[in-house]
């Protein structure tokens, strides 16, 4: 009877391990977002777009790219990569830093906000994510978003690294309105 009980608990812990590992390669994204598709590599390691608010808004910026690395291999074939943590089921190897890093500049060029492999949870993902609320200003002001390849030590380059950047710029809507309003009111404005 004990060596049953061994036996189902190790089942257990092998479905939960097989269980957390397909979860791991869900994408999630948010409705009503755009999409913009672009290529990073050692030559050009970071690219931008502008965009322009009045602020009171949140620019949602998401990047899939590590779940899309293409690597090439000596025989020129690709093999698209989920690249998984080391470890198994958990642990705290699953932190570091991630390849890929978004950022918002302001109109001089600082940073107003930035983003790379977020903390756990969830440790296992290592894409970006960003939320950057805008300051409220008089009159339209132009912001750059920018992706760029953070973190190349230990990696070896690949030819490129293929990205989706979905984005959106939802306004804040205040508490107290109308549902109705207040979902049209935080629509995407791209």
């Amino acid at each position: 009877m004990n060596n049953q009980r061994i036996l189902l608990m190790m089942a257990i812990l092998v479905s939960a391990c097989l269980v957390g590992d397909l979860g791991q390669a869900q994408v999630v994204r948010e409705d009503g977002a755009d999409s913009i598709a672009g290529v990073l590599d050692t030559a050009k390691p970071q690219v931008s777009w502008t965009f322009r608010s009045a602020g009171d808004e949140i620019l949602f910026a998401s990047l899939d790219a590590d779940i899309y690395r293409i690597q090439s291999t000596h025989d020129h074939e690709q093999v698209v990569t989920a690249e998984e943590p080391s470890g198994g089921c958990g642990g705290e190897d699953e932190g570091g830093p991630g390849l890929f890093k978004l950022k918002v500049l302001d109109p001089t060029g600082a940073e107003l906000c930035s983003a790379s492999r977020p903390a756990p949870p969830p440790g296992w993902q290592r894409d970006p994510r960003l939320a950057c609320v805008l300051p409220t200003s008089k009159g339209q002001v132009q912001y750059t978003l920018v992706v760029e390849l953070a973190n190349l030590d230990g990696e070896t380059p690949a030819p490129y690294y293929p990205f989706l950047l979905n984005v959106s710029l939802r306004g804040i809507a205040p508490s107290g309105s109308n549902i109705q309003s207040a979902i049209a009111q935080s629509g995407n404005h791209f």
